[in-house]
């Protein structure tokens, strides 16, 4: 008698699952303290992303940076954007954090998509012996990277590739980008130079998002947080773009994180805008933690920290 076998049950996406639970994705955007941008064809993804079959050159450029990373107190964000044509050589987009947001600089070379590690090596470590490399004019306004890595995780190939697709077609500069962390958030966005990081984006909303044509009170539940601020002081970023509006993008903010135990962390941020100092403080607490998986194939349940804040105070 033959055995029956029969099939597992299919996992739920786990960005199903996150917007099921209703998790707020605040804190959840890496603190960065500059970012580059790999303009690479797809294939060429899973090459930069396969560690074990880094060349000694690769292993040491990444080892350079990481001494940046420390020293800097911030990370290192690294994006893979498919170029506009399939094939073309290798070109950088580096954005530091400055005033507002990032500032951008753009390198372009002859090199073949594969020289990555020389990419990062003459625009990052050796900026001033660019060699190969040639920097251009970076063009105005802003870029949407849109995580469409749908081998990595099915919820950015099922969720993000319609929101890419929507922000090309509504006139928007937008990337088809791999994974970046966060893919239970799809469709998950990185935008550059305001580096804010977006969640549960639908075709719709992420047109509005990008023509800021709604108020961001209607979409404070699809903030991960502002890239430029360690994870607690984003809760209370996000508590002033509500509060002040898109205008606040254009602040310059820096901030501090107390930790004070059981009670909460006190975040103090300190900011200018619109020409006037002000500060900004807050008590930022664990809320109930959610129990989600983090991936879309895998069962595994992870501990997710939700976010309350109370005793909002800003003085001018």
């Amino acid at each position: 008698m033959s055995q029956v076998v029969t099939p597992s049950a299919r996992l739920p996406l786990c960005a199903d699952a996150s917007r099921a639970a209703g998790e707020d994705p605040v804190g959840t955007a890496p603190h960065w303290q500059e970012v580059t941008v790999l303009e690479l064809d797809v294939p060429v993804w899973a090459q930069l992303r396969d560690v074990d079959a880094w060349t000694a050159e690769q292993r040491g450029v990444f080892e350079a940076l990481r001494g940046r990373v420390e020293a800097s107190g911030a990370g290192f964000g690294l994006l893979m954007s498919a170029p506009e044509q399939p094939g073309q050589p290798l070109r950088v987009r580096h954005y530091v954090r400055g005033e507002g947001g990032f500032t951008r600089r753009d390198y372009q070379s002859a090199l073949p998509q594969t020289e990555w590690a020389r990419g990062l090596s003459a625009t990052l470590l050796r900026s001033g012996e660019l060699g190969d490399w040639a920097e251009v004019p970076a063009p105005p306004g802003p870029d949407h990277h849109v995580c469409t890595h749908g081998t990595v995780d099915a919820a950015c190939g099922k969720y993000g590739v319609p929101v890419f697709r929507a922000l090309r077609e509504g006139g928007h500069r937008a990337w088809r980008t791999g994974h970046f962390g966060g893919h239970r958030f799809a469709a998950t966005a990185v935008e550059l130079p305001s580096g804010l990081l977006w969640a549960h984006l639908t075709p719709e909303l992420a047109d509005q998002v990008a023509r800021r044509t709604i108020h961001p009170a209607a979409v404070r539940g699809h903030l991960r947080g502002f890239a430029g601020l360690p994870p607690l002081a984003q809760v209370l970023d996000r508590e002033l773009l509500v509060r002040y509006g898109w205008d606040w993008l254009e602040a310059e903010r820096t901030a501090r994180v107390d930790l004070e135990g059981e009670e909460g962390a006190r975040v103090t941020l300190d900011f200018r805008l619109n020409g006037q100092a002000g500060r900004a403080t807050a008590l930022v607490r664990d809320g109930v933690p959610l129990h989600l998986p983090g991936s879309s194939h895998k069962a595994d349940l992870g501990r997710i920290r939700q976010y309350g804040v109370e005793e909002v105070r800003v003085s001018l």
